[in-house]
């Protein structure tokens, strides 16, 4: 009975081991479910993910897209692409994000089954994804493939996100949902199997102990079946294995000892661009023609791990590739080697991201540009040696220090508060700075601050400056030479007339009184005749400091060209006006002007026009101030008259004025015509023609009037736009209409006045017709005057420019009659110079004219500048001008101006090669 009952406590202990067993091997065998179903559902989400690309459109994503890029129609036929492949899987969503200006983007997206069931599908093209999780945007920022389990608007998912480089190397990210709730039912599966297995062998525990107390033979049997079951399990488990081999995300292989390939995957296969009968088989040792791979693969046959990183080429030949190769020897139960395992992985993606990488800090250490790192509270962390170059400060100076460092004084505090309230809200930051080098020297800069986020939280701000000191100061002194006289430093008629025009809106609004006054030197002529342009040049200097240094504050004094100038006497009567405009008088007839052993005395005869509430615009009071002034001359000069709309003396000077109207009603009935003149080229015969069509005028009575009758007035009075515009306009249809006959023709140039320089309009009107007479650009050239061009350099510097990158050519007319002519030339984006007559036509005579044509021809040629000479009168000047090397010739000596029809007849042999319309 005793060892009956040892044998029952024997019996009891085996089944309690047994039952405790059970539940252990329960519990492991749910934590490796557990863990293989995770591995299996992470391998279904990426290689999800990794299809999405195949269902996108090719090159879907790149740096320059847009949400214009894509209609609803195409997005829709995306979202059912992806809908599809999740409806054959476990797969809850598909979707693709791109990262622009910190916020990230839907770029594609599957639909939900509650949006098929419902026929509603959302357009997600470009849609921002108001919830990404702030590890989302650190993924963009570290590339690298994240699996997250996170919770949204959406629900509860287990989500993988990989980077992806698009062609053009920007990143997206390819992204696959599974639901948690999915994964818990297929948990609670395996638990709930787990626990009813254990539960069963805990309910068979207690007929266990009756069945081995009565029937040793059953537990034989059970043990069978467990073994059975068990040897099920190991087989069931080496499936999977084999299963995890297979589709390992690196490649592996087997080679038995004599380097024969035994056994591959699927991954191995695609990095060696080879098919699975190819590869099994293979023997290294004999085959393998990579000396570094093949003695790895010997070291591993000895027991040895080898590890190999670098290039290398596939054994078909397609695929280069930066490998990284582990081969490991495979020991026997015996301890014998008995072959080896070879793991390769294509690391070409991130040995082009660490090279980038590598090339990201070059490009800032060698930035042209100052760039700075500081932390969020200003302390500098990092510095660029052309920080150094800029404000001589070292980097060891600096480092660990405030960023205010080179902060100087002449910076409003106001700024600076504004700067940190921008940075510190997660803004980017720009504006112009007043710095202070380490030497205490002052210095602009051109400043952008960016903050740098992780996890949407600022760790550190990244400053980047230019220098732009010099190009700063050369703005403020093209900006001054746009409005003010190079001569004189007083404001130019340009800039008077804008303040002019001020004053009169004044005027009308305010009811307020100005009064305009205009000065014309009296005897100026005879210095410049008897001494020269130098003497007349300093007397216009001396006499502008002189009047600026006698008119009140508030007055506005400009020289308006040649020897005029004006004062913008505001709010100020005609009385008190006149008093100060004798008072000018009699400061300028005792100036006396000394030049080498000369002393000059001269005059000034001054007109004044007021300035009140019935002052329609400038042109108005510039020709009644006009007009007085010359009828002061008129009445014996060096006198002041006063405009008034009934003066009986100026209505006798309408005459002068009967141009204004002829040129008006000469437009409004298509009165103009155009002439030509022949052009010839010095240097090449074989040159296409050339011309300059001229502009003439057709009275009422039919007599034809030349340019030089009407231009001045034109201009006097503002109407040479419109002249240019209606000689641009019927240029264009006159060679849209007789364009067949002008394929000999290399081009046509239109000359421009001065105001047309300023007008934006005309110049898109001239670009609108170009297009719309379908005419080539290059074969239209504009000519303006260099006076014109010095006088208004900003704006003919502009619209010479913006029609060159157009395609039309430019040629500078008169040059050599300004006073500065070469200093300003460097400016003017012209292509041809045309020398002054006036030098060419006594070349024959004068040394200095000769010698001025050689020099202009000279520069113009250092430049790439063709040069035309104009008053070629006769056979020994064209001569002359051939010998020096001056590219076309024209004058009456080449051709005589004629109708531009006649153009169109049979030209004689070498005649001209080029077209050139013109006002003059």
């Amino acid at each position: 009975m005793l060892q009956s009952v040892k044998n029952s406590l024997r019996i009891y202990f085996a089944i309690a081991i047994y039952v405790i067993w059970v539940l252990i091997f329960s519990a492991l065998n749910y934590v490796k479910e557990k863990r293989q179903l995770y591995s299996e559902l992470d391998q279904q989400l990426e290689n999800a993910a990794l299809s999405i690309p195949s269902m996108l459109p090719k090159a879907f994503h790149h740096k320059e897209m847009n949400k214009a890029d894509l209609s609803k129609q195409q997005d829709l036929a995306i979202t059912l692409a992806l809908t599809e492949y999740t409806r054959r899987t476990d797969i809850v969503y598909l979707y693709t994000l791109i990262l622009r200006d910190n916020d990230i983007f839907f770029t594609s997206l599957s639909a939900s089954g509650a949006e098929l069931n419902s026929n509603k599908f959302a357009f997600n093209y470009f849609e921002l994804y108001d919830y990404a999780s702030p590890r989302i945007m650190a993924i963009f920022k570290k590339n690298q493939n994240q699996i997250h389990e996170y919770h949204d608007q959406w629900g509860d998912f287990r989500s993988i996100f990989i980077p992806i480089k698009a062609d053009d190397g920007s990143v997206y990210i390819v992204a696959a949902d599974l639901s948690i709730g999915h994964i818990d039912t297929l948990l609670n599966e395996t638990l709930y199997y787990t626990l009813i297995v254990s539960a069963l062998f805990l309910l068979f525990a207690c007929p266990l102990f009756v069945v081995l107390c009565l029937e040793p033979r059953r537990q034989v049997r059970i043990l069978v079946k467990k073994v059975t079951k068990q040897t099920s399990e190991l087989v069931e488990s080496e499936a999977k294995l084999t299963s995890i081999f297979e589709y390992s995300p690196v490649g592996i292989f087997h080679y038995d000892n004599n380097g024969i390939i035994q056994k591959i995957n699927k991954c191995f296969e695609g990095i060696l661009d080879s098919d699975r009968d190819t590869l099994i088989g293979f023997n290294m040792l004999d085959r393998l023609e990579d000396t570094v791979l093949l003695n790895m693969v010997k070291q591993s046959l000895q027991g040895k791990v080898s590890v190999y990183e670098g290039p290398y080429t596939s054994v078909s030949g397609q695929r280069f590739m930066h490998l990284q190769a582990n081969f490991v020897p495979l020991y026997s139960s015996s301890g014998e080697i008995e072959g080896g395992i070879g793991v390769y992985n294509d690391t070409t993606e991130k040995q082009r991201s660490t090279a980038n990488l590598k090339k990201l800090s070059m490009v800032v250490e060698y930035s042209p540009e100052s760039i700075l790192i500081t932390d969020i509270s200003g302390i500098i962390e990092y510095v660029n040696p052309k920080f150094t170059a800029i404000t001589g400060f070292t980097a060891a100076e600096v480092l660990g220090e405030k960023a205010n460092v080179f902060r100087s004084s002449d910076t409003p505090d106001s700024v600076y508060k504004n700067m940190w309230a921008t940075i510190l809200a997660g803004q980017e930051w720009r504006g112009e700075l007043k710095n202070c080098k380490k030497n205490g020297e002052l210095f602009w800069a051109k400043v952008c601050i960016v903050p740098v986020t992780n996890d949407g939280v600022i760790t550190h701000f990244i400053g980047i400056q230019v220098d732009v000191t010099e190009a700063r100061i050369a703005s403020q002194k093209i900006s001054y030479q746009a409005t003010h006289d190079m001569l004189t430093g007083l404001i130019n008629r340009y800039e008077f007339e804008n303040l002019l025009a001020q004053s009169i809106m004044s005027a009308q609004q305010d009811n307020t009184t100005h009064v305009l006054c205009f000065l014309d030197l009296d005897q100026f002529k005879i210095i410049n005749d008897t001494c020269g342009h130098m003497a007349g040049d300093e007397l216009l200097r001396q006499l502008g400091l002189l009047l600026a240094e006698n008119i009140k504050p508030q007055d506005i004094l400009a020289r308006l060209g040649g020897d005029e100038f004006a004062i913008l006497m505001t709010q100020c009567g005609l009385t008190q006006a006149e008093k100060a405009a004798q008072n000018i008088l009699e400061l300028i007839a005792d100036f006396q002007f000394m030049w080498e052993k000369n002393i000059f005395s001269i005059g000034a005869s001054i007109g004044l026009a007021e300035i009140n509430s019935q002052t329609k615009n400038t042109t108005e009071i510039l020709i009644g101030v006009d007009s007085a002034c010359y009828a002061a001359k008129d009445l014996g000069r060096n006198r002041i008259h006063i405009y008034h709309a009934e003066d009986e003396l100026l209505a006798k000077r309408d005459g002068e004025f009967r141009w204004v109207n002829e040129l008006k009603y000469a437009l409004n009935e298509n009165r103009f015509e155009l002439y030509a003149q022949p052009i010839v080229s010095l240097s090449d015969p074989s040159q296409k023609r050339i011309y300059e069509v001229l502009l003439r005028l057709r009275t009422r009575s039919g007599d034809i009037v030349p340019p030089g009758a009407f231009l001045p007035a034109a201009e006097r009075y503002n109407l040479s736009n419109a002249i240019d515009r209606w000689v641009v306009d019927h240029t264009f249809a006159w060679m849209e209409q007789h364009f067949q006959q002008l394929a000999d023709v290399d081009h046509l140039a239109i000359n421009l006045s001065g105001a047309s320089l300023g007008s934006n309009t005309l110049l898109n009107h001239i670009m609108q017709q170009i297009t719309l007479h379908n005419l080539p650009p290059s074969m239209i050239k504009f000519e303006i005057t260099e006076t014109a061009a010095i006088s208004n350099l900003r704006d003919a510097t502009l619209f010479i420019k913006t029609l060159s990158e157009f395609g039309c050519q430019f040629a500078l007319d008169d040059f050599g009659s300004g006073l500065s002519s070469f200093a300003y030339l460097k400016n003017l984006p012209v292509c041809t110079l045309k020398i002054d007559g006036m030098f060419v036509k006594d070349i024959l005579d004068d040394p200095i004219d000769e010698a001025m044509v050689k020099s202009i021809n000279d520069i113009g040629h250092v430049m790439g500048m063709k040069t035309i000479a104009e008053f070629v009168e006769n056979d020994a000047i064209r001569q002359r001008l051939q010998h020096m090397g001056v590219d076309f010739a024209q004058g009456y000596g080449i051709g005589k101006p004629a109708p531009i029809n006649d153009i169109l007849q049979p030209q004689r042999a070498g005649h001209v090669s080029n077209s050139m319309v013109s006002l003059l």
